[in-house]
């Protein structure tokens, strides 16, 4: 059994610089960041990874990604040192007395994955809180959440300006989804059935659905795209009586499949999955209410 002693033989300091590296996924960056030589903090990485008895990153190709054990350490660490600096600093923000606006920007999916469970959640614990959502692309969002436009945004943001950052929430993948009359007695279509078969494209500016039609580009394929909407939310109810098909985010998939006539099957393509996650800017970091806020969302998503 390990008693508190044993924290006389860990440098806490270490867990500063641990974060800094989850964060960043990149020693020299971390160094730059904390203002710390790049020596000293691929020492301190060492140092944790014994600590810790984890490699913590690991080379993949021309990155460094997380280990599963470094995810998971993530959002524990960050609640840690919170609360550090809670003890010390002090934190006036009470969510049950707040009043106050936040604003966060979404599309309709982060939207129908989140708010369901967000709303409810602010009104009992934060309902002096106004949540105003706006919607933007990928770049618009990321551009206003550093000019302190938005509190946060929530999407998928492969390339984000300096001064951001950025946690993940979880990774969200794609399916297909058409009229049980067009799947038939088949389990799924395959590559060339699908080509061949009349789309609903979900055409939302920098939206992960273009991955799909870039894909095929590669392959030197194309779908046949009979009908295009801008919205995630609305699409699934309109298949039913229609020979369309479509590929969607796995968390728009309706609840009863099989009292709307509809049936799922995997995609017969190879589409990587996407990392959603959320952003705020540096600035904003020790702000109490707004890591109150992130740290909701992080709760809330982990239930979907």
């Amino acid at each position: 059994m390990h008693s508190i002693h044993d924290l006389r033989r860990i440098d806490l300091n270490l867990l500063v610089i641990l974060d800094a590296l989850l964060d960043e996924c990149h020693v020299s960056r971390a160094a730059e960041r904390l203002a710390m030589t790049q020596p000293a903090v691929s020492h301190a990485l060492n140092r944790l990874r014994d600590l810790l008895d984890d490699p913590l990153l690991v080379r993949a190709g021309n990155q460094m990604q997380l280990t599963r054990r470094a995810f998971e350490l993530a959002e524990p660490l960050r609640e840690i040192l919170g609360g550090v600096r809670r003890l010390v600093l002090g934190d006036d923000f009470d969510p049950a007395s707040a009043e106050m606006e936040l604003r966060l920007g979404m599309s309709d999916y982060g939207a129908w994955v989140v708010l369901p469970a967000l709303l409810p959640l602010l009104r009992r614990e934060a309902p002096g809180i106004h949540l105003d959502v706006r919607q933007a692309s990928r770049v618009g969002m990321a551009e206003q959440v550093a000019s302190g436009e938005l509190d946060g945004a929530l999407g998928v943001f492969p390339m984000l300006p300096e001064g951001l950052r950025m946690q993940q929430l979880f990774e969200e993948r794609f399916v297909c989804l058409c009229s049980r009359e067009t799947l038939g007695e088949r389990q799924r279509l395959d590559l060339d059935d699908y080509l061949a078969a009349p789309h609903l494209r979900v055409a939302l500016q920098q939206s992960p659905a273009e991955e799909i039609d870039s894909h095929l580009e590669k392959l030197g394929r194309r779908r046949q795209v009979a009908a295009t909407v801008p919205h995630f939310s609305v699409a699934p109810s309109l298949l039913a009586g229609t020979d369309l098909v479509l590929t969607i985010a796995a968390r728009m998939l309706p609840d009863d499949l099989e009292n709307c006539g509809l049936a799922s099957f995997e995609p017969p393509l190879k589409l990587a999955p996407f990392d959603f996650v959320q952003i705020w800017s540096e600035a904003s970091e020790d702000d109490p209410a707004r890591r109150w806020l992130r740290g909701k969302l992080a709760e809330v998503t982990r239930r979907t």
